[in-house]
């Protein structure tokens, strides 16, 4: 429901409720001017917002306004905030998405290796494109409970670092699997490889401190793993570092599972 039906209808429930707005104010600790704007059209609430407001009223939100706990695809890409259903819908996936993100990786880098060799067969080409299709899919519905937790908790950095990194991430597995069907120039090769380096070390740079501002709701695991994004920053900035900051890419990764895992399970015990 948009406005100015939305605010419509909380000002008919409240009415029928008998109440006024300065009553209603009180019962759901909702600034008063906020709520007259809803009221009149003015501005959308966010949904937690129209939750508190709503369940205020002694009304079922979800009946009410039919809105879904699980938020989609959409959703998560333009909704400015979501609520704590719609957010544990989204992590369990995405903590289990990092776990097969590892173990994919680990194949990954084998079938990497595969790119060094002048010549491979159209079986090993197939398989070095079909993992790093399944890492990038994995990647990206593990970096799904990254953007959720940024939009739920108001942690800009993460969320935005977030959706940089899958970006870039499927730019790179782009370059990659072309590299695989047609090779190019190794000095070109070598370009990009060095120039995702350095971009995944200024986005790493963004996502470390939004680990570190996580830490209210996600407790010291959230500065581990943000000073570990940090390290992992500066090798790629490197460039000739970047080894490193692979092998420091794999106890990261699992705390950062841990960190979804935690949360999700935070979530549900509310």
């Amino acid at each position: 429901m948009k406005q100015p039906e939305l605010g419509k209808k909380i000002a008919d429930l409240r009415k029928e409720q008998n109440l006024t707005q300065d009553e209603l104010v009180e019962k759901c600790n909702v600034n008063v001017r906020t709520l007259q704007r809803i009221e009149a059209g003015e501005v959308t609430p966010r949904p937690s917002t129209l939750r508190i407001i709503v369940e205020a009223l002694g009304q079922d939100f979800k009946q009410t306004f039919g809105q879904d706990d699980k938020a989609g695809f959409w959703q998560l890409l333009f909704v400015s905030h979501l609520t704590e259903n719609q957010t544990k819908s989204i992590l369990q996936p995405a903590w289990i998405a990092g776990l097969i993100y590892f173990a994919l990786g680990i194949v990954e880098a084998a079938a990497s290796y595969l790119l060094t060799n002048d010549y491979m067969s159209i079986s090993q080409q197939f398989f070095v494109a079909a993992t790093k299709l399944g890492v990038l899919a994995s990647y990206f519905f593990f970096m799904r409970g990254f953007v959720a937790l940024g939009k739920l908790f108001d942690n800009y950095l993460l969320k935005i670092s977030s959706y940089l990194m899958v970006a870039c991430y499927i730019i790179l597995i782009a370059f990659d699997i072309y590299h695989v069907i047609a090779p190019f120039d190794e000095t070109h090769y070598i370009i990009i490889q060095s120039t995702a380096a350095v971009t995944f070390g200024a986005l790493g740079i963004i996502l470390g401190v939004g680990f570190i501002r996580l830490r209210p709701a996600a407790g010291g695991i959230a500065i581990v793993a943000g000073i570990f994004e940090l390290i992992i920053a500066v090798f790629f900035l490197t460039v000739v570092g970047s080894f490193l900051a692979l092998l420091l890419l794999i106890p990261a990764v699992i705390i950062e599972v841990v960190i979804l895992y935690k949360m999700s399970e935070q979530l549900s015990s509310k």
